[in-house]
């Protein structure tokens, strides 16, 4: 998904250009994490990747870091489940990037010492602020998993539903004028 929003405007009057892209989702068959597939991370000078628990402040650092680059080019990697939240932020033109390497879509050092770096910003919690018990985390998890679920099931009997319209129009469409119509609207879409 590619998007530019009108807050980032004046990023595009100075030529440089924000990607809003989403690189998972939730599909019928579980998570699908394209992480791998359309990044090359491993393309990157630096890349950073983020461990930690939900709530860690993972999302809010990537922005942080992203902004302070005002002049770069930058790619948003969005979290499926959160738009509001990253996944990861990559500076285009430096080829540094900060990834969240947690579940669901794992990232592990590949090269460490040469490109890769953990950041743990579990690190950082203050324990003696921290008010909540082991029951309450593994309460919320198991919520968040049975959610999921439920929302891996509804896919589920969308598809299916999906596929029983499309099964009823299958025998009723002339796909040679359908193709015909294609390659005619491309001819004139490339002149």
């Amino acid at each position: 998904m590619f998007c530019i929003h009108v807050k980032y405007l004046n990023r595009l009057i100075h030529k440089h250009m924000e990607k809003h892209l989403f690189l998972g989702c939730m599909t019928y068959k579980g998570f699908t994490n394209y992480f791998n597939n359309i990044i090359d991370f491993y393309d990157l000078k630096k890349l950073y990747i983020l461990k930690g628990g939900s709530g860690v402040g993972k999302s809010t650092f990537m922005r942080k870091f992203a902004v302070a680059f005002p002049d770069e080019s930058v790619d948003f990697l969005h979290c499926s489940a959160d738009p509001d939240s990253l996944d990861g932020v990559i500076l285009t033109n430096k080829k540094i990037g900060i990834i969240d390497g947690t579940a669901p879509h794992i990232v592990d050092v590949k090269y460490p010492g040469v490109i890769d770096e953990t950041v743990n910003l579990g690190e950082f919690i203050i324990e003696k602020n921290v008010n909540v018990t082991k029951e309450t985390i593994d309460e919320i998890n198991a919520q968040k998993k049975a959610h999921y679920e439920i929302i891996q099931n509804h896919l589920t009997l969308i598809r299916e539903l999906h596929m029983e319209l499309e099964g009823l129009y299958k025998d009723a469409i002339d796909f040679k004028k359908e193709d015909a119509l294609l390659a005619k609207i491309i001819q004139k879409l490339k002149a």
